[in-house]
């Protein structure tokens, strides 16, 4: 029951199999691939242009000499997937970054128009924090960590779930009583503010 509700929490079908592992062969794909191209890029000091062109050009060569060996050995034609984007798949990516930028356009109406201190407080938590990890680690090592955890994270959490719950609720009881007084110390003295003035004014 536990591990159906998970399944369905991240999403269902073909990705959440491949993060809660049900699909080993494609989990074993995806995190060797993707170790492999961050081993490439940031220890071996490949270019991700020529990474790509090269890599192009070498498949290429070898289709040509497989299905050049195949018709003079009498043997069948290499069977080839048939790669393609569909439609929906493109739709799916875009209606996703659609709602994300909009989420994002009117968190920022929300701190601009409303002029909301808990709001502006705690994106710029998000945004320093994002900043300071940035600070350490460049964009393909934060890109293959994001992997690694969102291939560790769920199966850890479906086998350990109690231990973490337990832990992420006395995490969250000690986060709430430190926003509360950083909000009754800094964050109501900011928003009284402007009361003050504006009383003062008429």
């Amino acid at each position: 029951m536990e591990k159906s509700h998970l399944h369905q929490s991240i999403g269902g079908g073909s990705v959440a199999d491949l993060i809660l592992w049900k699909n080993r062969r494609g989990g074993f794909l995806l995190l060797g691939s993707a170790t492999l191209t961050w081993f490439l890029f940031e220890k071996c000091g490949y270019r991700f242009v020529p990474f790509v062109v090269n890599t192009q050009l070498l498949l290429v060569v070898i289709l040509f000499l497989w299905a050049k060996s195949a018709i003079l050995f009498n043997r069948p034609m290499p069977q080839l997937p048939n790669f393609e984007i569909t439609e929906a798949s493109v739709l799916m990516v875009a209606d996703a970054l659609r709602v994300l930028i909009n989420n994002l356009l009117s968190l920022a109406r929300e701190i601009y128009m409303r002029r909301n201190a808990k709001q502006l407080f705690q994106v710029s938590v998000v945004l320093w924090t994002v900043s300071f990890v940035g600070s350490f680690l460049n964009f393909l090592t934060i890109l293959y960590l994001g992997v690694v955890l969102c291939m560790l994270i769920p199966i850890l959490y479906e086998r350990y779930q109690d231990h973490i719950d337990d832990k992420l609720s006395l995490t969250h009881r000690i986060i709430q009583t430190q926003y509360r007084k950083i909000d009754e110390r800094l964050l109501q003295k900011i928003i009284a503010k402007p009361t003050i003035k504006t009383k003062k004014m008429q």
